[in-house]
């Protein structure tokens, strides 16, 4: 796949064949346990003496515009506040700053942040070791002056608005203002597209309610501001008597920097019938003064393209200019001074069109267009460029400096566009918008008026739970202040930054050394069957990045999703059947994602993963409103679905991408699903499926409910040394400890009483060993219990855990044995494969660990799909690949996956 593909070029420099590389075999090793058991220890990370080795995820980069990452440490192998120094394989010493994401329990730093300026550290390996960091040659600084926050690189200085309408005041480099007036908009109609009646459209400004400085140098500063968009009345902005659409502006700029990057995030708290948001965007005035043929605009385009224009056009004349004219117009340079023209051109060329305005329109994933015009009085030329998928970049400015401009994932979350307006003015208007008004508004009413049932649509019939209040989605942006038009190869490196922005990385070794995320292993191939094993996940996951392309699976809010289901006599996915439409994430394909990049460090998988977790933790979860802290289940739309619920917005799979990339938003995400367990007191999982109950407040099922809950209050204790956070999980396995059924306890899966208040678990005293467990650790429950009974130390829960996972999957004679009874947890045998093993890992029993990879091998979802085909001719509307099984599904690929990763670190020796 070429640079057309789903990925920038970047992001194939390591491709998938790095999945398949060939990596030491992990052998793992008993210890000695509180309970007197055993259980696996990790390898040791790689060698770089006493640091740690680090690397460009893509190879090292031509640009960066600064980079940000995060390190795991063994626990007690780092105390807080150690200092760290960073430097490159030449022993360059690279400015660094640092804070800490996480600690163990013992206080120890668990995870660290780091930070590092634009265009610093490109070189292919970097090493991260103790030591006093380099000082940059000039100190990033932030001043609050009144409202206002002035961020001062060294290279330029940004002022930002503390209160107000206008959020980016502005960007200066030198004397030169080069950007000011900066304002989020928004365009509202109240009618969707395709209504009789003309829609009615308003503006609207985001108008600043707080500054928040979060980090302030040396090496990088971080300002977020917060507010609401407000209806414009008259010529004034955001004056008006509504607000709507509570967002967050992240403003990041680095030591000697030219560039500031913004990560803009709204919750959507409109009425859907009648707010269709038809633009929404960031807004700046760009002074210009240099002569409109030395004034240039650069969009550019997919395999490093650049389309570049002048506002006064003097190539292609009846009447040559002269070849320094026409040089000069083509690179973006300075023309020879007018007298030095030819006769014809010099006397005549302030006859020729100022072209005023222009747009590059991104309407779908698969084409974009560039339009211009001379004034809004008269008609676009809509031919002026074309293309497939736009990285997301412009320019505008002259030889004397001006603006460059991006959006990331530009093509992928359509319909974006770029707009210039004014260019022939004294400032241009540039719009970077992150809905496109030059498409149809958008829509986020139901895709019908009542739910389709369980039993054929796989649908929940709850009216009126199709809700969109509280979903978020973001969008990151970049600004440069520029001393002159960038020349084309420099622009097509600018384009690169911003589609496929520079990410260090650790190794895989780093990774699983650090004994972070649970039990998962490094690749193994050391026979010929544990090859097939591997190779059924890197041939599973170019299935689905090829999947993503063919079937388009693109779109402002449904970017990073897969879908759920196949349906083989359609040749599609099952896009409109309720339940079986889009995934979110459904039984871990995220976390399968995740786990697939730290044990191979491939790129591809990174990306997938990334836009997966972002997707769920934006489109198909609640930030706000009245389902704070719950997702919804897979529908036809993103959040659908009647079924809200904890586990599908869990902390578990987000923590994946904060600590490894150390990003901001990922951990507003992870704090909102704390207002879960308030939220549970209304929307109880099982309302619907079990009368109701006067023994607890509210209900719920040990798995996956309160495992989901005990994620996010983890995640919360090791990101703030919080003991508050640990010491309701504690509450519950000590409540889970006294059940005599253990976690074979209640009815519907599991079900028991729960206060919010005390974090209290009640036995209900009803149902014990039915069944319907199937889904308890099917959302990385496993792990997240084998995680925390690590950080955790209450034997009594420890002793109920293993006793589940011994018997869960055990035979009826060995259930007599130890009950008195025989019973049938109704399990799928993939999931707890993983979860027999951890038990014979934990008891250093051969046979149970044998017996985990029994159950993957004898359970028909576990087995690898065959290679796909190609589907092409008159059954479909064009070629399409599928896997020749029937109807997939995403479920059984991820479920497989995991079960492998797992059961390769918990049963080396009995591995096939």
């Amino acid at each position: 796949m070429g640079a057309q593909g789903d990925f920038s070029r970047r992001v194939f420099l390591g491709g998938f064949a790095a999945a398949a590389a060939t990596v030491p075999v992990v052998t793992a090793q008993a210890r000695a346990s509180a309970a007197d058991t055993t259980s696996v220890s990790p390898v040791v990370a790689d060698d770089a003496g006493d640091g740690v080795l680090l690397h460009w995820l893509d190879g090292a980069p031509a640009t960066t515009n600064g980079a940000a990452w995060g390190v795991p440490w063994a626990r007690g192998k780092v105390s807080k506040g150690t200092a760290l120094a960073l430097t490159t394989a030449s022993g360059k010493p690279v400015p660094l700053q640092s804070w800490p994401l996480a600690y163990w329990p013992d206080g120890s730093l668990k995870w660290t942040g780091h930070a590092i300026a634009a265009d610093q550290g490109l070189e292919k390996t970097l090493r991260l070791a103790e030591g006093q960091p380099a000082s940059p040659a000039k100190r990033v600084t932030v001043d609050k002056r009144g409202d206002d926050v002035v961020i001062d690189t060294g290279a330029m200085t940004v002022t930002l608005g503390g209160s107000g309408d206008v959020a980016l005041k502005s960007l200066t480099r030198g004397s030169r203002t080069t950007a000011r007036d900066g304002r989020l908009v928004l365009r509202l109609q109240d009618q969707p597209e395709e209504h009789d009646g003309e829609a009615r459209q308003s503006s609207w400004t985001g108008a600043v309610t707080k500054a928040t400085v979060e980090q302030q140098g040396p090496v990088r500063a971080v300002v977020r501001l917060e507010g609401k968009y407000t209806l414009d009345q008259g010529p004034n902005h955001g004056n008006g008597d509504r607000q709507i659409l509570p967002w967050t502006l992240r403003v990041y700029a680095t030591a000697g920097s030219e560039s500031l990057r913004l990560v803009h995030s709204f919750v959507w708290d409109g009425d859907a019938s009648k707010d269709f948001v038809r633009g929404l965007g960031l807004q700046v005035q760009v002074p210009l003064s240099d002569e409109a043929h030395n004034r240039h605009i650069r969009f550019a385009g997919s395999e490093r393209g650049v389309w570049g224009e002048p506002v006064r056009v003097l190539t292609g004349l009846r009447r040559d200019p002269g070849a320094a004219v026409n040089e000069a117009q083509f690179q973006g340079t300075a023309t020879p001074p007018v007298s030095a023209w030819a006769a014809q051109v010099r006397d005549g060329y302030q006859e020729l069109p100022l072209w005023n305005d222009f747009t590059l329109v991104q309407n779908n994933a698969s084409s974009f267009a560039v339009w211009k015009r001379t004034s809004p009085a008269h008609c676009w030329l809509k031919g002026a460029g074309f293309g497939t998928r736009a990285p997301g970049l412009g320019y505008v400015g002259g030889v004397s400096g001006g603006l460059a401009f991006g959006m990331r994932d530009f093509w992928q979350q359509f319909p974006r566009a770029l707009d210039i307006r004014g260019a022939a003015g004294d400032a241009a208007t540039v719009t970077l918008w992150s809905w496109s008004p030059h498409g149809n508004a958008m829509d986020l009413r139901p895709y019908d008026a009542h739910g389709h049932g369980l039993d054929l649509a796989y649908e929940d019939n709850r009216d009126g739970f199709g809700d969109p209040r509280g979903i978020s989605r973001s969008t990151e942006l970049e600004l440069w202040a520029l001393g002159a038009t960038p020349s084309r190869e420099r622009f097509a490196d600018l384009a690169e930054a911003v589609s496929a922005p520079a990410q260090v990385v650790a190794s895989p070794q780093t990774y699983h050394g650090a004994s972070v995320f649970g039990h998962w292993s490094l690749p193994d191939r050391s026979t010929a069957a544990r090859v097939a094993l591997e190779d059924s996940i890197t041939a599973g996951i170019a299935f689905y990045t090829k999947q993503v392309q063919q079937r388009q699976w693109y779109g402002f809010w449904d970017y990073g999703d897969v879908m759920h289901t196949y349906d083989a006599d359609r040749h599609t996915w099952r896009y409109d059947v309720g339940g079986f439409a889009w995934d979110n994430a459904e039984l871990g394909s995220d976390a399968s994602l995740w786990y697939s990049f730290l044990r191979t460090g491939d790129a591809g998988t990174f990306r997938l993963a990334k836009a997966m977790t972002r997707h769920v933790s934006e489109s198909d979860s609640y930030l706000a409103g009245r389902f704070a802290g719950l997702g919804s289940r897979h529908n036809v739309v993103q959040w659908g679905c009647g079924s809200k619920e904890g586990r599908v917005n869990e902390s578990f799979n987000k923590r994946f991408l904060y600590y490894v990339t150390a990003e901001e938003l990922v951990g507003d995400w992870m704090r909102a699903t704390l207002q879960a367990d308030d939220t549970l007191l209304k929307y109880e999982p099982l309302r619907d499926i079990l009368p109701a109950t006067d023994k607890a407040p509210s209900r719920l099922r040990i798995g996956p409910d309160w495992y989901a809950l005990v994620s996010n209050w983890m995640t919360e204790w090791e990101r703030t040394g919080d003991v508050r956070w640990r010491d309701r999980i504690i509450t519950g396995m000590r409540d889970i400890a006294t059940f005599p059924a253990g976690l074979f306890t209640g009815e519907g899966g599991g079900a028991v009483g729960y206060d919010p208040r005390t974090a209290h678990l009640v036995n209900l005293e009803a149902g014990d060993y039915k069944g319907g467990y199937n889904l308890a650790m099917a959302f990385c429950g496993d792990q997240i219990m084998f995680e925390v009974v690590e950080l955790v130390d209450v034997p009594e829960f420890r002793k109920v855990l293993l006793d589940f996972a011994r018997y869960v999957q055990a035979p009826t004679a060995e259930k007599v044995a130890r009950y008195g009874f025989t019973f049938d947890p109704q399990v799928f045998k993939t999931i707890y494969s993983r979860v027999t093993a951890w038990a014979g890992a934990e008891l250093d029993d051969a046979s149970l660990r044998k017996r985990g990879w029994q159950q993957l091998q004898s359970d028909p979802a576990g087995r690898p799909w065959p290679a796909a085909v190609t589907v092409d001719g008159t059954d479909v509307l064009a070629p399409v690949e599928e896997i020749p099984a029937g109807d997939f599904a995403t479920n059984d690929f991820a479920q497989r996956n995991l079960a492998i990763i797992e059961l390769l670190a918990l049963a080396p020796q009995e591995a096939p």
